[in-house]
C-alpha cells in the first residue's frame, strides 16, 4: 500500500506529530529537485513542491496553529511561519525541510488547508537572506586599535582571524608615514561564508575555501586571502550608536551637603525626551551598564541652586563621571551664593571601556563654606544622556560587527561569490552539510558516476535541446562605482568600465545583452603609495614605491593623493598579502609606517589585478591582462566561464522520463554525473540539472533534465578587452582622448551618434 507521512518537528528535531492525510485517496505530493539551469547563469535552485492540500483535521489544526481560525492570535506558536517537517514514502524518507501555509480553504468541496514544501537546501539560501553581516559571530570580534595588534593579525592568516589590516590609499595621509589611522579592518571572504553558515546551522565543505573538504586544492591557498573592504569610514555603524543612547532626568531635587560626593541618580527614563529602549541604565542605581567595548560620551546638564549665606562666600562643585568607582573625567565650576545654574557639558570615557563597566554621575560641593553649612540643590530638571562614540581612534576597543553598515547580508556575499567563480551548491540535508565549488571542479569524476542505462524509458520518448535563451552578449561586470571618484575619472578618460568583460555568442543566439553582475562589490584599481614611501637621506627614491588599492575621491592625474579622506564607497574586495614587493630591478620596496617611523620590506597591501611588477596569485577582473614577466594573467571570465561557454554554445540537453524510486532521491547527489549506455544517439555522461515532479506514491516515471556532460574545450577570450596592469597609464601618460564628432544643421552642432551592430545601443562616433 502507498503511504506518505508529513511528520511536523521542532527546531531540534522532536516529533510534534504526523499531520492526518488520510481523507485524501491519491495524495497530491510532487517534488522538483535542482542545482543549476544552464539558460540562467545568475540562478541556483533547490527543492520544492506544488501546492498540495491536507483535511482540517483536529490533529492538524493543532500541528498548523489553528490557522483556519482568523481570530486567532497569530504570534502564538509563529502560526504562519514555515513548520520544519520530514517527509516519509513507504517508509523511507525522502526529503527534510519545512511546509509554507498559503490558505485555509472553508465550506469548499472538503475543507482544507493549502501547503507548499521546501527543502532544507532552499532554507540555508532564505536565512542568508535574512542574516546580516554584522550580526554574525566573528571569532576574534572584540580588538583593541592599536599597532601591535594591526601587525599580529596582519602576520597571520584566515585560518586563525577573520579579518586583516591592509593599507588602502583613501587620501588625507599625515606626512610620508603610514599611519595606525591608516590601516582599517577588512574581512575575509572565506570566514564570512563559514561563519554565516554555521551560525545559521550548517557545516560548509569546500576544497575552493579549504573548508572541511578531503579534496586538496593548491588554488585555495589564494582564495584564503580574499578580503572585503566593507567599513569605509571606519566608524561605529549608525544602529549601535542608537542602541547605546539612554537619556534620564531627574524628577525631584536632591540635597548636597558641604563636602559631599552624590551619585545623581535620574529616575525617570520614559518619558520623551527621556529613553532607554535598550534598558542599559538603571534608574534605581543610577548606573549605565555599557552594551558593548568602546569609548562613551555622557552629556550632562545640571542645575544647581546654592543657599549659601554668607555674603562673599563661594561653592566650588564638581560633577564627575565614575567608571568602576574611578573618576575617568569632570567639570568643576565656581557658584556663588543664591544663584540657580546651570552647568553642562560632555564628560567622556576615553579609556578602553569593556562591558563590564558601569558609569554613573555624581556631584561633589566643596570648598568656601564651613562644615556646618550646607552646599545647595541639584534641582528636577537635570538629565544626563548616554551614547556610544562613533568614531573609533588609535587605542578604542571596538567590536568587528559594530563597524559593519546594517544593510548588507550573508546572501549579497554569496551572490556576488558565485558570480565571481561561477560556483555551484549541493545541500545534504542528513548531514546539514553545504557542498560548494566552482562548476569546472564541483562534479565528481565519471569514475564514481551513476549508471541510468535502464532507468531511461525509451517508449516515452526524449528531447533534445539546445541552449538559446542567451541574448548575443554576455556582460560581466562588478557593481557600478559609488563616490570612487578617481576610478570614474579613469573609466571617462579610457572610455570603458573597468574589469568588466563581454563575451559575444554565436549568431544564432537573439541580438540584445544579457549582464552578469555582482550587487554588493565594485571593483577596485591599484596605486603606486608614493605618499608613504620612505626617503633616504633627501632623495625620493621612485624603485622603492610599493604598490596597493586606492579610493580617492577626486580624479587626480598626474597622481596625488586628495587632502580629504574618502568616508563612502561601495564595498570592494580584493586579495590580501602581507610580504614583500619587487621593483623592475629585483630589489625590495619598501613602506614606511608607525613601526616607530622605520622602513619596512613587509607590506600589508591589497591587490585586485597585477600592476607594476606586482602579481596577483588571483586576477579579479573578468578580463584577462599580464603579469609582470609579460606571461598572460587569465582573467575570472576566462578561468571560470570559458569552459561551460563552450557547453552552452555547443552542448545540449537530454529531457527524458526515467523510472526513479524513493531511494533514488533520497541519495541523490548532484555532484555525480549520470550515465547512459543507450540508444548510442544519446550516449555519454551527464549532469542533472533538475528532476521535476517527483511523485513518491507512484511507480511512474519521472521528467528529468540532464545536461551533456563534455569535456569540448573553452571558448576563446577576446585579448583586446583588458584591465591596467601599467601605472604608465595612471599619470598623465595616456593618449589623448578621441574626440567626438560634431556635424553643424542649421545653427545646431549635433554630436554623431550610431548603432552599434552587435549590441543595438547607439553610441557616439570618435575621431
Amino acid at each position: 500500500m502507498n503511504d506518505v507521512v508529513i511528520r511536523i518537528i521542532d527546531t531540534s528535531n522532536n516529533v510534534l506529530g504526523n499531520l492526518d492525510l488520510t481523507s485524501f485517496t491519491d495524495f497530491p505530493l510532487v517534488l522538483t529537485k535542482g542545482i543549476v539551469n544552464l539558460d540562467n547563469l545568475k540562478a541556483r535552485t533547490g527543492t520544492y513542491s506544488k501546492t498540495f492540500k491536507v483535511p482540517n483535521t483536529k490533529n492538524n489544526a493543532k500541528l498548523l496553529s489553528n490557522v483556519d481560525d482568523i481570530n486567532s492570535r497569530k504570534d502564538y506558536r509563529d502560526a504562519l511561519n514555515r513548520k520544519p517537517c520530514v517527509i516519509i514514502a513507504n517508509g523511507t524518507q525522502i526529503d527534510k525541510g519545512f511546509v509554507q501555509i498559503s490558505k485555509v480553504l472553508e465550506g469548499f468541496e472538503l475543507d482544507s488547508y493549502e501547503l507548499v514544501f521546501f527543502g532544507n537546501n532552499i532554507d540555508w539560501v532564505k536565512g542568508a537572506s535574512e542574516l546580516k553581516l554584522r550580526d554574525i559571530n566573528y571569532k576574534n570580534n572584540a580588538q583593541d586599535y592599536t599597532a601591535s595588534i594591526i601587525d599580529t593579525i596582519n602576520a597571520s592568516n584566515s585560518d586563525v582571524y577573520d579579518n586583516c589590516y591592509p593599507y588602502i590609499s583613501k587620501g588625507g595621509n599625515e606626512g610620508s608615514t603610514a599611519e595606525v589611522r591608516d590601516f582599517f579592518p577588512s574581512f575575509y571572504l572565506r570566514s564570512i561564508i563559514e561563519r554565516g553558515l554555521n551560525d545559521l546551522g550548517w557545516n560548509v565543505s569546500s576544497s575552493f575555501l579549504d573548508l572541511n573538504s578531503s579534496i586538496s586544492n593548491p588554488i585555495s591557498t589564494h582564495v584564503k586571502r580574499l578580503a572585503c573592504d566593507l567599513s569605509p569610514s571606519f566608524t561605529v555603524s549608525e544602529d549601535v550608536v542608537k542602541d547605546s543612547v539612554s537619556r534620564a532626568s531627574l524628577t525631584s531635587n536632591v540635597t548636597v551637603g558641604y563636602q559631599e560626593t552624590k551619585t545623581i541618580i535620574f529616575n525617570n527614563d520614559s518619558t520623551p525626551p527621556n529613553e532607554d529602549v535598550n534598558n542599559n541604565y538603571n534608574n534605581t542605581t543610577g548606573k549605565y551598564t555599557l552594551p558593548a567595548d568602546g569609548t562613551y560620551n555622557v552629556d550632562v546638564s545640571i542645575i544647581f541652586y546654592d543657599w549659601v549665606s554668607i555674603t562673599g562666600l563661594y561653592v566650588t562643585v564638581t560633577v564627575a563621571l565614575y567608571v568602576g568607582g574611578n573618576i575617568v573625567d569632570f567639570i568643576t565650576r565656581r557658584l556663588y551664593k543664591l544663584n540657580i545654574e546651570t552647568i553642562t557639558g560632555t564628560l567622556r570615557a576615553n579609556s578602553n571601556l569593556n562591558n563590564t563597566a558601569t558609569i554613573e554621575v555624581s556631584f561633589i560641593s566643596d570648598g568656601g563654606v564651613s562644615s556646618g553649612q550646607a552646599s545647595g540643590q541639584v534641582l528636577s530638571g537635570s538629565y544626563f544622556r548616554v551614547q556610544r562614540q562613533e568614531e573609533i581612534s588609535k587605542g578604542n576597543s571596538f567590536n568587528l560587527n559594530e563597524i559593519i553598515p546594517s544593510s548588507p547580508t550573508l546572501l549579497d556575499v554569496i551572490n556576488d561569490f558565485t558570480r565571481m567563480f561561477n560556483v555551484y551548491y549541493w545541500t545534504d540535508v542528513k548531514t546539514k552539510t553545504i557542498y560548494l565549488e566552482p562548476r569546472d571542479t564541483f562534479f565528481e569524476s565519471k569514475t564514481s558516476s551513476l549508471d541510468w542505462t535502464d532507468k531511461l524509458d525509451i517508449g516515452k520518448g526524449y528531447e533534445v535541446d539546445y541552449v538559446s535563451s542567451y541574448k548575443r552578449n554576455v556582460e560581466f561586470k562588478y557593481k557600478d562605482l559609488n563616490n570612487d571618484e578617481w576610478l570614474k575619472g579613469w573609466q571617462d578618460l579610457n572610455k570603458r568600465t573597468y574589469a568588466r568583460y563581454n563575451h559575444i555568442l554565436p549568431e544564432r543566439f537573439a541580438e540584445g545583452t544579457n549582464t552578469v553582475e555582482l550587487g554588493l562589490f565594485s571593483a577596485v584599481y591599484s596605486h603606486d603609495c608614493t605618499e608613504v614611501t620612505p626617503i633616504l637621506g633627501s632623495s625620493f627614491d621612485s624603485n622603492l614605491v610599493p604598490t596597493s588599492i586606492k579610493v580617492w575621491n577626486e580624479y587626480r592625474n598626474p597622481e596625488t593623493p586628495p587632502n580629504e579622506r574618502i568616508t563612502d564607497y561601495n564595498p570592494k574586495i580584493f586579495l590580501f598579502n602581507n610580504g614583500t614587493q619587487l621593483n623592475v630591478s629585483g630589489n625590495n620596496r619598501k613602506i614606511i609606517t608607525f613601526k616607530s617611523n622605520f622602513p619596512t620590506v613587509t607590506i600589508p597591501y591589497g591587490i585586485f589585478e597585477s600592476y607594476n611588477n606586482t602579481d596577483t596569485d588571483i586576477n579579479l577582473s573578468f578580463t584577462s591582462g599580464f603579469k609582470s614577466d609579460g606571461t598572460a594573467s587569465a582573467g575570472l571570465f576566462e578561468t571560470y566561464y570559458s569552459n561551460m561557454f563552450k557547453n552552452i554554445e555547443e552542448g545540449g540537453r537530454l529531457i527524458a522520463y526515467l523510472n526513479l524510486t524513493n531511494s533514488d532521491i533520497d541519495n541523490l547527489d548532484f555532484r555525480k554525473l549520470v550515465y547512459i549506455d543507450t540508444p548510442s544517439k544519446v550516449n555519454g555522461y551527464y549532469l542533472i540539472e533538475q528532476v521535476i515532479d517527483f511523485n513518491p506514491l507512484t511507480d511512474g516515471l519521472t521528467k528529468v533534465s540532464l545536461f551533456k556532460f563534455e569535456n569540448l574545450g573553452s571558448v576563446p577570450t577576446d585579448g583586446t578587452q583588458q584591465g591596467n596592469n601599467s601605472n604608465n597609464d595612471d599619470d598623465g601618460n595616456t593618449t589623448t582622448p578621441l574626440q567626438p564628432i560634431y556635424i553643424k544643421e542649421g545653427s545646431n552642432i549635433i554630436e554623431v551618434w550610431i548603432e552599434n551592430p552587435i549590441t543595438g545601443a547607439l553610441e557616439p562616433v570618435y575621431r
